[in-house]
């Protein structure tokens, strides 16, 4: 069985919604995520449970990484210096995705050897935690952030953010 990367985003048009549409997805995937773990804790591992894995490491290896560098290299150097609240936050999720990549090196270590977990309640432990510090982040992002981004940007600035996203994957717009 081949695993892919999926883009969960169809269009670069405007960084601000491809931020959104990342975010729904971690939140749906996160459900999957965490349902996956109790099964494989209630029930054992077998084939399809490790299929299962093997795809959750594919997504979250790309995904993660892909939506922190969006926001660090194409959303972030566009608000910078707006108004010290805004760099304070930003500050602030630059050192929740170094948290968020930590946490999910643990879980990926177990994730890409599904054949190799052992111990489903540490592995439970871990991926709770990281599910955890991806939604607090979220959730600063969605309900603190979004709202001073949108005030700040203009649609050109927008779209700007959304072309160097779509660069950042090789993808023409």
């Amino acid at each position: 069985m081949e695993f892919k990367y999926k883009e969960p985003v169809s269009g670069f048009s405007d960084g601000l919604v491809v931020l959104k549409s990342y975010h729904e997805d971690f939140l749906e995937r996160g459900e999957q995520l965490l349902q996956l773990v109790a099964n494989l804790k209630a029930k054992g591992m077998n084939e399809d449970y490790a299929n299962q894995c093997m795809e959750v490491y594919c997504h979250y290896q790309h995904a993660t990484h892909l939506h922190h560098q969006d926001e660090e290299l194409s959303l972030f150097p566009l608000l910078l210096g707006s108004s010290a609240l805004v760099d304070g936050m930003i500050e602030r999720l630059m050192m929740d995705h170094e948290e968020i990549e930590e946490a999910w090196k643990v879980v990926a270590k177990q994730l890409k050897q599904p054949e190799k977990i052992t111990n489903f309640d540490a592995l439970q432990h871990y991926t709770t935690v990281f599910e955890k510090l991806l939604r607090e982040h979220l959730t600063r992002e969605d309900e603190d952030f979004s709202p001073h981004a949108q005030a700040i940007l203009n649609d050109k600035q927008r779209a700007e953010a959304g072309e160097k996203m779509a660069e950042l994957r090789h993808l023409v717009v």
